[in-house]
């Protein structure tokens, strides 16, 4: 029987510059959306993975549209809640004349940020994710709870991996979503005791801990019991951690990089789907390097189906 896994984030409407706006009284813009774990969910569902996107959404048009086209991409939408007069985060992406991109966010007090502040609807909300192999969920998902949500989340979470769930995490750390380095330095710490597959980078391991060196970030993860690592490290591949066995470096071939968004969102979408499938940790890192490399030689964070590679 196929296995489930359920991506726990939140998808934003994204806001950018049509190319035939002319920025002189007016600015012409595109509307899309955008969110780490929605782009990992996607990716897992062109790789023929049962994955269900689990967020809340607002009862507006835009939210409705937004989940016709997950569900137009095979992401499972039955988990989603629905609040009323409320409408998703959005951010917007600015562009100077020299090409550097800066970006602005409406995204306080969104439904997605509510997503386990009622504990009724939480119990019910993990009552169905009893039937899930598998929980994914960043940094990000973390960081938008208030502290009385994370609480729960993580209680929750708990029981979830006590039964025999797996729990896998990518740490995407975003400073400006956390109200203090210690706020998120305890709340990774105890994210990390619940987590099976770790997914972090160096670069957010470094700022949230200090740690520069890989073999460190990997001893301190296996010390808070995390069983399998696969720590980020851009260009230079990932280091492949796996029950206590050597540490191994999986390198990547070196591509043009057209755009680096969703690079380590495709990369966690091609290890999990190998893994599911039953490939080694080394070869399944292999996959998400394939995939990742393919990604950031196009503009934006969902390639053309077409340019996705052969499954398999």
């Amino acid at each position: 029987m196929p296995r489930k896994i359920a991506v726990i984030g939140e998808c934003m409407l994204e806001l950018s510059e049509a190319p035939t706006s002319s920025k002189k009284n007016a600015r012409d813009m595109t509307m899309s959306y955008g969110g780490d774990t929605l782009n990992t969910a996607i990716y897992l569902a062109r790789y023929n993975v049962k994955v269900d996107y689990v967020t809340n959404l607002g009862d507006d048009p835009f939210s409705a549209w937004m989940v016709g086209q997950w569900l137009k991409e095979g992401v499972g939408c039955g988990l989603i809640g629905y609040i009323e007069n409320a409408v998703p985060g959005m951010y917007l992406i600015d562009v100077d004349d020299s090409g550097e991109r800066s970006f602005y966010y409406w995204r306080k007090n969104s439904p997605a940020s509510k997503l386990f502040e009622d504990k009724r609807s939480s119990l019910e909300l993990f009552s169905y994710l009893e039937s899930y192999d598998y929980v994914f969920l960043s940094g990000i998902s973390l960081a938008i709870m208030s502290d009385a949500a994370r609480f729960t989340f993580l209680q929750l979470l708990s029981g979830y991996k006590s039964r025999g769930g797996t729990v896998i995490f990518d740490g995407n750390y975003r400073p400006s979503l956390w109200q203090s380095l210690d706020e998120a330095r305890r709340s990774y710490e105890l994210m990390y005791r619940l987590t099976d597959i770790a997914l972090p980078t160096l670069e957010d391991e470094s700022a949230l801990f200090d740690r520069n060196n890989p073999e460190d970030v990997i001893a301190r993860l296996q010390s808070l019991g995390v069983r399998e690592i696969v720590l980020k490290m851009g260009p230079k591949g990932c280091l492949l951690a796996t029950n206590g066995d050597q540490n191994q470096l999986i390198q990547t071939t070196p591509v043009p990089v057209i755009d680096s968004t969703a690079a380590g969102d495709s990369f966690n979408a091609g290890y999990l789907a190998a893994r599911q499938s039953g490939l080694l940790p080394t070869d399944a890192a292999a996959e998400g390097h394939r995939l990742a490399s393919i990604v950031i030689q196009h503009k934006g964070a969902i390639i053309p189906l077409d340019a996705m590679p052969v499954v398999g």
